[in-house]
């Protein structure tokens, strides 16, 4: 196989940069992909994926999207960008419906429809009349629920029409109150068009509140980090597609880092084989794993690489060994005890000069700041609780324990007590 033919095989099979669209590449998530894929092909309720950022939850969408919907027709996607106010996405929504009736082969019969049925609603009417797929603001959700209705009513084939919401935590509370309602009308009103709701939360009641009649409306599936075997098959897989070895022990290596989170073992498993065919080798060896590390640290998320600097680059060690101690424990939430305890051990493994603890709580406080990056914050409230959890700590960002590992790596220490036996 050439060099050519081995990259692009690589990028069919890795992608830590966008979601994955093929169920054979989504591994781990085949019971949720039967779920999300029957609940769209026979029944109405909403399938609303959410979890920590990095676990998949985008990819097992589009990937059942791309299942369930026409071969003909692609699914439309619609991310919430910060700051995005529901009435707009609601107009997104209504302008990319247009557009799939605009380009639909029966357009002349919808048109005549529109004239016959819809004379009265002027956003239609201008847009048909236009040719162009334009709405104006909506002035208030009944008005944006009666015009996507009436598009879901001319659009053939409807029901296989299926409309991606994600990124829902970018949502302010007034517009989470606007998607609430929004559920409950797409219900109420029969919508033949189908939809998937997605967000980063520990429950749904994060992205969209508290509104009694919404959870009949939605189906929960919630995604939590994979098991370690199918980080292992992410990067075998793509590995035997160009006749590569990886050895077992670089598998578990990556598998510890990764940490359930399919985004390391693609970016990783991405940096290792690019190594591989550059030295021409059939196999992962231990300097080809070395350079493939440094090659993902470099390809990392720019937003886990500044955040992370700013937390490590101090004049004293112990502030980096600290944000190592907190990558070392495979929890999300830890006691400030326990991390001093995991912080301590590791010392004392890697001979580290071991700081006083005064100092080691006074930065600690100080890695939620702005200044250290804001790395570390506090946990969270359990939910229907309002306990504050202020001796538990956690990674602002998810993906960070993967990010801290794999620079740690990058120095040649193993961080993650992960047992694979």
């Amino acid at each position: 196989m050439l060099t050519n033919e081995k990259l692009n095989t690589i990028a069919t099979k890795l992608s830590p940069e966008r979601p994955i669209r093929s169920e054979q590449l989504l591994k781990g998530r085949e019971r949720e992909l039967v779920d999300i894929e029957r609940e769209l092909r026979h029944f109405h309720t909403i399938p609303f994926i959410y979890g920590d950022r990095g676990v998949g939850k985008t990819s097992l969408a589009r990937t059942a999207a791309q299942i369930a919907s026409n071969s003909d027709r692609e699914h439309i996607y619609i991310p919430c960008a910060p700051g995005a106010r529901m009435l707009h996405i609601f107009r997104e929504i209504g302008e990319e419906l247009l557009k799939q009736i605009f380009q639909d082969s029966a357009f002349q019969s919808i048109c005549n429809k529109v004239e016959v049925e819809l004379s009265l609603n002027p956003k239609i009417r201008s847009s048909f009349e236009k040719k162009a797929p334009k709405l104006d603001e909506f002035s208030d959700a009944n008005a944006a629920v009666r015009t996507l209705k009436q598009l879901d009513n001319l659009l053939p084939l409807p029901d296989r029409t299926i409309i991606i919401l994600d990124e829902l935590e970018e949502l302010n509370d007034s517009d989470r109150t606007h998607l609430a309602y929004f559920i409950k009308q797409i219900g109420d009103q029969e919508f033949s068009i189908k939809f998937i709701l997605v967000g980063i939360a520990e429950n749904v009641h994060e992205l969209i509140g508290i509104h009694h009649s919404v959870p009949r409306y939605v189906k929960e599936i919630s995604l939590l980090p994979l098991d370690a075997q199918y980080l292992i098959d992410i990067v075998e897989n793509a590995a035997t597609s160009i006749d590569v070895h990886v050895p077992r022990d670089t598998l578990f290596r990556i598998a510890t880092v990764g940490n359930g989170f399919p985004h390391f073992a693609h970016l990783i498993g991405k940096a290792i084989l690019i190594e591989a065919i550059d030295s021409d080798s059939s196999e992962i060896t231990t300097s080809i794993y070395k350079a493939g590390v440094t090659r993902a640290v470099n390809d990392s998320t720019q937003e886990l690489r500044i955040s992370y600097e700013a937390a490590t680059q101090r004049s004293a060690d112990y502030f980096k060994h600290l944000v190592w101690a907190l990558a070392h424990s495979d929890v999300v939430d830890i006691r400030i005890d326990e991390w001093l305890r995991l912080y301590s051990e590791l010392a004392h493994t890697f001979h580290w000069h071991r700081a006083e603890e005064k100092k080691l709580r006074t930065a600690i406080s100080n890695f939620s700041k702005e200044s250290c990056g804001e790395i570390v914050t506090n946990t969270p409230s359990r939910y229907g609780s309002s306990e504050k959890r202020y001796r538990y700590k956690r990674y602002t960002n998810t993906l960070m324990r993967g990010h801290v590992r794999l620079q740690a790596e990058n120095e040649g220490f193993t961080l993650g007590t992960q047992n694979f036996l």
